[in-house]
């Protein structure tokens, strides 16, 4: 039988695209198909209107996520790292019905010994945090449990429950009751159960030249043909290959495809035959926040280095100072939460920001959105819900292949689901599940345009 490649990878953020290096630099002809303008997925570098390079998706990387600091040192970026923001002097934090100013240092000790107490089960239930499942039965009981849930056990004074009420739906994107305190006791428990650990390792570190420098050495060292702007749209497979087509009416065919896409865009792509029943359960229900939002803003009119946590509920989920550009300009970071309508929307981002520091001018925003609705992202990070990592073990089973598809994404990681590392960890196993494919198969395999190989030819043993 005859194919245009020996894999199609569809999706090019950081799963696409490792799955895709680790395919052709074993020699086997890829393509990379991504239906953005741009590569990244999830994880986005762009510029402000005065040319200084901005994360607004993705961002933080640390050497505690093994899987991404190997590629990291693989491309000579580890003297690339640089602090993720100005330490803060000052947060604003709830205190009855409305904020509070607290000096940083005093807020952190707050922060530190609220946190220890509410993922204190964590050492039992996560001992081993690349296996979610080790600890059996008392996982299974913790998948059930919200993070309202465990804010009750703790008997917390109003502000303490209202600033880790804000903080974790923020997280989650969802309201406490609905979110899953398992979820994020895993992020915790793969920072070294430590507070320390866990705030560097989410909040501390990013790339000076951006994510993007790093996903463009990852699909430049592969080599993949790269397809901007064509969305898939049906995937069609049987135990002779596969055939994708795009909007375009372009149509590619492989012995094998990698689906790369966040676990929300399944549902929006034709595939036949149709994926598996939990599977495709999974992806209806969602297993990503479902209206996430990245947004920088230059502000002026506040000297102040700081850290605000709102109240559940505000439009802004939370909001810090990035870097001071002087003593009356700064550049800010926050995320939106579900309830901002348009993180774009300049007007409706002032009032939310005003809405906070009412004797600040707003002079620039720019926003990433990842929205349920979005036909590209499907929502925001992986965060699965409650009861779901028992129910589907997702980076189990549906990290597995189905026929003669493999799939990719950050949300059915092991380990750092909901980052990039999970997304790398997910593309190395989709790389190394395309081999295994060809290696097993007994088919000759010929590629339109190159000469025949048998698949020993092409894999590595």
């Amino acid at each position: 039988m005859h194919y245009d490649y020996d894999v199609i990878v569809i999706g090019a953020g950081f799963a696409g695209a490792t799955a895709a290096r680790e395919c052709s630099t074993r020699g086997l002809r890829t393509v990379l198909l991504e239906a953005r303008d741009r590569v990244g997925g999830r994880t986005w570098t762009s510029r402000l209107t005065d040319g200084e390079l901005i994360e607004i998706g993705g961002t933080y990387v640390h050497w505690l996520q093994p899987h991404t600091w190997s590629e990291i040192s693989r491309y000579g970026l580890d003297t690339e790292i640089v602090a993720g923001a100005e330490p803060p002097e000052w947060a604003l934090v709830p205190a009855g019905s409305g904020l509070k100013w607290y000096g940083f240092e005093e807020h952190e000790r707050r922060e530190k010994a609220l946190l220890e107490r509410f993922f204190e089960p964590s050492r039992g239930a996560v001992p081993r945090p690349f296996d979610p499942q080790f600890a059996g039965e008392m996982v299974a009981d913790l998948d059930q449990l919200s993070v309202r849930d465990r804010l009750d056990q703790m008997d917390l004074s109003p502000d303490d429950d209202a600033y880790l009420a804000g903080l974790l739906s923020l997280e989650s994107g969802d309201d406490v009751s609905k979110s899953s305190f398992l979820t994020l006791m895993r992020w915790w428990a793969l920072s070294g159960h430590n507070y320390e650990a866990n705030q560097e390792a989410v909040f501390g570190y990013k790339l000076a030249r951006g994510t993007v420098s790093l996903i463009n050495a990852m699909i430049a060292d592969g080599g993949a043909e790269l397809r901007l702007n064509d969305p898939v749209t049906a995937v069609t497979s049987d135990q002779d290959g596969v055939r994708v087509d795009t909007a375009s009416h372009d149509t590619f065919s492989a012995p094998t495809a990698v689906i790369a896409t966040p676990s929300g865009i399944w549902p929006r792509i034709e595939f036949s035959p149709a994926l598996s029943a939990d599977r495709a359960s999974a992806a209806r229900e969602g297993m990503q926040v479902p209206r996430g939002s990245r947004i920088v803003a230059v502000i002026r009119g506040e000297s102040r280095r700081f850290y605000v946590q709102p109240h559940a509920g505000h439009p802004i989920g939370m909001m810090w100072s990035a870097h001071q550009r002087s003593s009356d300009e700064q550049v800010i970071g926050l995320f939106g939460s579900p309830t901002l309508n348009d993180a774009h929307d300049l007007e409706e981002v002032t009032a939310a920001i005003q809405d906070i520091l009412p004797h600040v001018e707003v002079a620039e925003i720019a926003a990433g959105t990842y929205m349920d609705y979005d036909d590209f992202a499907g929502g925001g990070w992986p965060f699965p819900k409650l009861g779901q990592l028992a129910r589907f073990a997702p980076h189990k089973n549906f990290a597995r292949p189905e026929g003669r598809l493999v799939f990719a994404t950050s949300d059915i990681a092991s380990g750092w689901c909901g980052f990039i590392d999970g997304a790398i960890e997910s593309g190395l196993r989709a790389g190394r599940q395309v081999r295994e494919m060809r290696h097993v198969g007994s088919q000759q395999i010929t590629v339109l345009g190159g000469a025949s190989s048998s698949p020993a030819a092409t894999s590595i043993g």
